[in-house]
């Protein structure tokens, strides 16, 4: 199946870039529908879909996405780790030009919530199917890192024994900054997205898909089976029209049977009870989160004065 924790498609949660990703939502959606499809033969009409509420993907915001980094500010903060890796190195007799963070590149490449769901752009399903409709994330960093010399990467990245600047810049970043658990917000974050797929109202949803799917010509027991069809192959650049078509119906059928409003609306409850529960981590984050952003525009604006 070319649907994986790393694959190019999917039900994502937040953040991409960290390379954090929870426990797929999709494949509990997909645990909780084949059971259901068992229990209930034959199966009657389900309810009508709601008529109020999020119709647009744009409007998929989330409680968690207040305290999430926004594209500009992961460039501030990237560009200052930048300024202060390279003085690190500086101070070895090494000089290093690491590739510059652009706030319009990295908002390009951010999906946003447009995939947690799955495909939800009906637009970027017509043109795209099921691949990404923007590029991956550039790995830059990286990238640059595997061309210097071994003796300079040494000293980028250091040893156990030895930190490298790498290390140095980051805690010279969060200089000053409370402690904060991002790790535990990334968690928390998936863990809403599966628990949400367990919601009544989403495997109810999920049967209005499937009739929507149905007579539109398709036999699939849940979304993650649609995007799962192993006629796709989601990390080669080439897309059928069938793909196409499917995932333009797969989408569509989303939206007509309220399971992108059900998802989503049962995602935000838990989210808004995370926060309501657990008041002084989500303080801790967002206090961490502005110290760095102080810190890093005077990293940047003390280097751009001299």
């Amino acid at each position: 199946m070319p649907l994986t924790d790393a694959g190019s498609a999917g039900f994502r949660a937040w953040p991409p870039e960290t390379g954090r990703r929870g426990v797929l939502a999709s494949t509990v959606l997909l645990a909780v529908v084949t059971a259901a499809c068992a229990a209930e033969q034959p199966q009657p009409p389900a309810p009508p879909a709601p008529t109020q509420g999020v119709t647009v993907v744009e409007k998929l915001v989330l409680p968690f996405d207040a305290y999430k980094t926004t594209p500009k500010q992961r460039a501030v903060l990237g560009n200052a780790h930048n300024r202060l890796l390279v003085a690190c190195m500086r101070e070895h007799g090494i000089t290093v030009t690491p590739p510059a963070e652009d706030p319009k590149t990295l908002a390009a490449i951010d999906p946003g919530n447009s995939r947690r769901y799955g495909v939800t752009d009906i637009d970027a399903a017509r043109t795209h199917g099921y691949h990404l409709a923007r590029p991956p994330a550039p790995n830059t960093t990286d990238a640059w890192a595997a061309k210097l010399p071994e003796q300079t990467r040494q000293r980028l990245y250091g040893t156990a024994a030895d930190r490298g600047c790498v290390d140095q810049a980051t805690l010279d970043l969060d200089k000053g900054a409370p402690k904060a658990d991002w790790p535990w917000l990334a968690q928390q974050d998936s863990v809403t997205l599966e628990q949400a797929a367990k919601d009544p109202s989403v495997v109810t949803a999920v049967k209005r898909w499937r009739e929507c799917m149905s007579k539109a010509g398709h036999s699939y027991a849940s979304p993650e089976a649609a995007i799962g069809d192993k006629r796709w192959n989601l990390d080669q650049p080439q897309i059928g029209e069938a793909e196409k078509r499917t995932a333009t119906d797969d989408t569509t059928c989303k939206w007509s049977s309220g399971l992108v409003l059900a998802w989503y609306t049962a995602d935000a409850e838990r989210q808004d009870k995370v926060i309501t529960d657990n008041p002084a981590r989500f303080s801790a984050l967002r206090a961490n989160l502005k110290q760095r952003l102080k810190r890093a525009s005077a990293v940047l604006s003390a280097d751009e004065g001299r």
